[in-house]
């Protein structure tokens, strides 16, 4: 009877959860993430050490029955398989120098992963740090080991984890282009089965044209106009942009200071993030060009004059 422990089967499954961990993490799932992401580890970790031996998944517990099977001294496998957890594999693995050396820093490492997914599977876990580039590094690792494609493991998460492990870009760059391939993967697999008319009417549905008065707080004024969206590449994106108190109305010089789709939800949370993907960050409205004001009551029209004074006649004649 063929074992159901092989180096094939071990790393088909870890492909299968490191594709579910990818897209949890593309939804802002962490514990998902964290589950997936340490099983996919787990295994392929186990795979790695099948392919030196397949007793080095034997537990040392006094017990011989996996010592046996794996060894080929006997064909059956026990009723009940048991071989080790994933930190002893990875414990393993290091002694064999195949994965680094635990890090001496607090910062996120794999054992934080291989915790966290424990935790996360007996009580839950929340507000922890993002293990992706570790994830990523990690299988990258075991998938040189065991002699496996990369491009063939992560498929059509290939790009996403070319980004991830890419040293040259700095941390601003790699979180922009990260965020738009998941709000890719995201827009593909909610509108996949939909054809090209349906998806440009929910790109009509959510995006709203002109330029509209969004909030007015002290000093600052903030806008929202459309655009098209660097992900999707939709004209489904709520560009937010901010006037000084100092901005007269019939010529508002607006600084970019985000994005938001509402048909992928890729977002951009700065001018310097709006500045990375190609956007202009400073564009120029008057106030013949507002449609549209959220709040329309009088007293947040009364501050929106207060915070933009500079206004002529027929400015002000618009609001």
């Amino acid at each position: 009877m063929e074992s159901p422990v092989t180096v094939d089967r071990l790393y088909e499954g870890a492909k299968r959860f490191a594709r579910l961990a990818m897209e949890a993490h593309a939804e802002e799932d962490q514990e998902v993430f964290l589950l997936h992401a340490g099983v996919s580890v787990e295994r392929l970790a186990k795979a790695a050490l099948v392919l030196v031996h397949p007793t080095l998944l034997t537990e040392v517990n006094g017990k011989d029955d996996m010592l046996l099977h794996f060894a080929g001294a006997v064909s059956e496998p026990p009723a009940r398989l048991r071989t080790i957890g994933a930190s002893t594999a990875i414990g393993r693995l290091r002694k064999m120098d195949v994965l680094p050396q635990k890090p001496k820093s607090e910062a996120a490492d794999l054992d934080g992963l291989i915790e966290l997914r424990n935790g996360v599977a007996h009580l839950g876990a929340e507000d922890v740090e993002d293990y992706l580039a570790v994830f990523t590094a990690t299988v990258d690792k075991l998938l040189q080991h065991v002699r496996r494609d990369r491009g063939a493991f992560w498929e059509s998460w290939s790009g996403t984890v070319q980004v991830v492990l890419d040293d040259r870009a700095d941390r601003l760059q790699k979180a922009v282009r990260l965020r738009m391939d998941q709000a890719r993967h995201r827009f593909r697999t909610r509108f996949a089965d939909l054809p090209d008319g349906a998806v440009d009417g929910a790109a009509l549905a959510v995006g709203e044209r002109g330029l509209i008065v969004v909030e007015v707080g002290p000093g600052k004024a903030l806008f929202q106009t459309l655009s098209q969206c660097p992900a999707c590449d939709r004209e489904a994106a709520a560009l937010f942009l901010a006037a000084g108190e100092d901005s007269p109305l019939f010529d508002m010089e607006l600084t970019a200071e985000g994005l938001l789709c509402g048909l992928c939800g890729f977002h951009l949370s700065s001018t310097d993030e709006v500045e990375a993907v190609g956007l202009p960050t400073v564009v120029r409205y008057s106030a013949e060009d507002l449609t549209r004001i959220v709040a329309e009551d009088a007293e947040r029209l009364a501050v929106l004059k207060l915070a933009l004074p500079t206004v002529r006649t027929h400015a002000q004649d618009s609001f």
